[in-house]
């Protein structure tokens, strides 16, 4: 996936993403809107033709890259556990 950093400042970070791909900026989002250094976290999607899904986020206390890449690496954890616990429980259903 190629994204792309259009805005970073030392409280502020713009991120786009390819087309196709906003399904992720839902979850990544509603995390980032969890975390307690978090200010402001929303996604805009923008045209459909013209626009690329675009996250925007402002921190408080923390580097917006840290807090990116830490909630990055948790959905991540979380989507992996989720796969190997489906592929041990559909392994074990017969069709």
């Amino acid at each position: 996936m190629e994204i792309r950093v259009v805005e970073k400042e030392h409280d502020v970070i713009r991120v786009e993403f390819p087309k196709g791909e906003e399904t992720l900026l839902i979850p990544l989002v509603e995390s980032l809107q969890k975390e307690e250094k978090v200010l402001e976290a929303r996604y805009y999607l923008g045209h459909p033709y013209l626009d690329r899904p675009t996250l925007y986020m402002r921190t408080k206390g923390e580097k917006p890259q840290q807090v990116l890449k830490r909630v990055l690496k948790d959905l991540s954890d979380l989507y992996g556990d989720l796969l190997t616990d489906f592929e041990k429980k559909a392994d074990k259903v017969k069709a």
